[in-house]
This record gives structure tokens, sequence and C-alpha cells, in this order.
């Protein structure tokens, strides 16, 4: 008798084992919704035999191929969901390269939404998405995109401040962490330099005048053209309250 229960828990595995190849088959064809739902029979079976481990597989590659499946209809804020319960699972079981993976596109995804909210002028839900995307980024050791999301929260809380000292307030912080980022690149000089100018403009404005001709000659060497107006006429503006 006990050989036989043996058997039928041999036969469950099979079977979901099978279906788990059917779904990294369909995966593989692009077929997502497919995928999730050959991962989806896996699971109901893992959970009949009580294999944790193997349960926890089954999961992960079901919510990522939600994911996946999300990105190809431009569900970004369904996707970046999706991926961060698959990462989860991922983390528990310690399959670095699975959580990598996709803790990775999760980040892409959350800052691709943020600075979309941001183009919207939405400040405080973009703040939300730069701290998850910080958060991801985080999980992954990556400290420079960790602190560059960070910052660019903060410089959306900072836009969303009605008062001035709330406003400054956020933008400090900001400039401490794309100082603590540090970086020889051209950008990264020129945010910098944007930012700590915007902090000390209503009251240096001397000072606000230099930072802003050093952002300005950054953001030209790195030839992002965003900001280029923008300084140029606080240039202006400030070099005629001086004169």
């Amino acid at each position: 008798m006990c050989f036989l229960f043996k058997g039928i828990k041999k036969s469950i595995a099979e079977k979901a084992n099978e279906q788990l190849g059917k779904a990294r088959i369909a995966a593989q064809e692009q077929n997502f919704q497919e995928a999730a739902d050959f991962a989806q029979k896996a699971i109901e079976l893992f959970e009949e035999q009580k294999n944790k481990k193997q349960l926890d597989i089954a999961k992960a590659l079901y919510y990522e191929y939600l994911g996946f499946d999300s990105i190809k209809f431009d569900k970004a804020l369904e996707a970046a969901n999706y991926l961060g319960r698959s990462g989860g699972f991922y983390h528990r079981l310690g399959m670095v390269t699975e959580y990598q993976r996709v803790f990775d596109k999760q980040a892409k995804i959350l800052r691709v939404v943020a600075r979309k909210l941001m183009k919207e002028k939405k400040f405080v839900e973009a703040g939300s998405y730069f701290e998850r995307a910080a958060m991801a980024y985080q999980r992954l050791n990556n400290k420079a995109d960790e602190l560059d999301c960070k910052a660019k929260s903060y410089i959306s809380r900072a836009a969303a401040e009605k008062k001035i000292s709330g406003r400054k307030l956020f933008l400090k912080k900001a400039v401490d962490l794309i100082d603590e980022k540090g970086s020889d690149e051209p950008i990264i000089k020129a945010h910098l330099a944007y930012y700590n100018a915007l902090f000390v403009e209503d009251e240096k404005p001397e000072m606000a005048l230099k930072y802003y001709t050093d952002a300005l000659q950054n953001y030209q060497l790195a030839g992002s053209k965003s900001r280029i107006e923008e300084i140029k006429e606080k240039v202006k503006k400030l070099t005629e309250n001086q004169g």
C-alpha cells in the first residue's frame, strides 16, 4: 500500500512537470497567457502533492508570465506588480539569476511609469513609483540607479510642494543623493548643478547663476536638450537682475 501511494505521488509530479514544460515552450513562443495557464495547472498539481519548492517555482513562473503578458498589452503597472510577486518567489528560492532578471525588468517599468507621471505633472504619484523603482534596484545591489531613483522621488515631491520651504527640503535631499552617487558623466554633473541652483536660487542668486551656467555646459556636453532653454532663460533673468 505504501509503495502504491508513492507511485501516485510520482505520477502527480510528472503531470505537474509536464505542465511546466508546456508553459516554458509557450513562453519561448511569446504566448505568455497560454504559458500562465499551463503554470496554473502545475500549481494545482503541486498543491495536491504538497511539494513546497516546486510549488514556489511554478508560482514564480506563473506571475512572471502574467507580467510579460501585461507588457504585451501596455499594462505597465499590472506588469510591475506581477513581476514583483514573481521576483519574491525567486528570491525566496535563492534563484539569483531569475530574480535579478525579473526585478531588473520591474525596476525599468516602474521608472518609465514614474517619468510618464512626471510629464503629466502627477508629481506625488511619480514620487511613489520612483521610490518603488529604487527598492527594486536596492534588491539588485544597483546603488547608482537606486540613488538616481531616490533623488528623482525627492524631486517629484518637491515639484508637488506648494510651499517654498517644503520644496527646498526635498531638493536638498535630492542634491545630497546625486552628490553621493558621484560621477564624471556630464548628465550627472548637470543634474547636480541644476538642482543646487534651484535650491539656492531665491536666497543666493549669484551662486545660482554659477550653478545654472555649469548645468548648461554639462547638459550641452551630454547632448540633453530637455532643460537647455529653461536654464538659458533663468541665466538671462538672473544676469539682468544682477545688472
